[in-house]
C-alpha cells in the first residue's frame, strides 16, 4: 500500500469512529430524558400521579380534623390538574345554631411545617348538626402539601 492509500483508510477510519462515538453519545442523553415504561416519575412524597396526569395528595395529615369556632373542617382531598389545584373537604356545624356563610383562611404546610401558602375562601351556609362541602381553587400546584390549619376570617 502506498503512503497515501494509508492515509485514507486512517481517515475514513477516525471519521467512523467520530460518527459512531457521536451517535452513541446522542442516543444515551436521548434515553436518559425519557421515563422507562414502569418506571416512577413522582417525586413528591406526598403525591400519586394517576393515569390522566392528575396529581393526587395522599397524606393522612390532610384528613384530620381541624375545629375552628364550632366548625369541624377535615377529610381534605387535595388535587392538581392542568395548572388548578382543587381542594375539597367536609364542614361539620358542631354547634346547635346555624352558621351562615362564612370566610376562612386554609394554610398548607409542607412536611418541615414550613408555610406553603395562605389561600382564601368561603364555607356555604350549614345548618346545625349538618355537614356541607369545602370546594376551593386555586391556580398553583400544592399537590405535596402535608398539613394544613384553618382560621376563621
Amino acid at each position: 500500500m502506498k503512503k497515501k492509500e494509508k492515509r485514507m483508510i486512517a481517515i475514513i477510519v477516525i471519521v467512523g469512529i467520530i460518527i459512531v462515538g457521536g451517535l452513541l453519545i446522542w442516543r444515551n442523553a436521548t434515553n436518559k430524558s425519557e421515563p422507562k415504561q414502569g418506571e416512577n416519575q413522582v417525586t413528591e412524597k406526598y403525591v400519586d400521579v394517576l393515569e390522566d396526569g392528575t396529581k393526587l395528595n395522599k397524606s393522612n395529615k390532610l384528613k384530620e380534623i381541624k375545629k375552628v369556632d364550632g366548625l369541624e373542617i377535615g377529610n381534605i382531598q387535595l388535587t392538581y390538574q392542568n395548572g388548578m389545584a382543587v381542594i375539597l373537604g367536609d364542614v361539620k356545624n358542631t354547634t346547635s345554631n346555624d352558621i351562615g356563610l362564612t370566610v376562612i383562611e386554609l394554610t398548607l404546610y409542607d412536611e418541615k411545617n414550613n408555610v406553603i401558602d395562605k389561600i382564601e375562601g368561603f364555607v356555604s351556609p350549614v345548618k346545625a348538626g349538618e355537614t356541607v362541602q369545602l370546594n376551593m381553587g386555586v391556580s398553583a400546584d400544592y399537590a405535596n402539601a402535608y398539613d394544613f390549619k384553618v382560621v376563621k376570617k
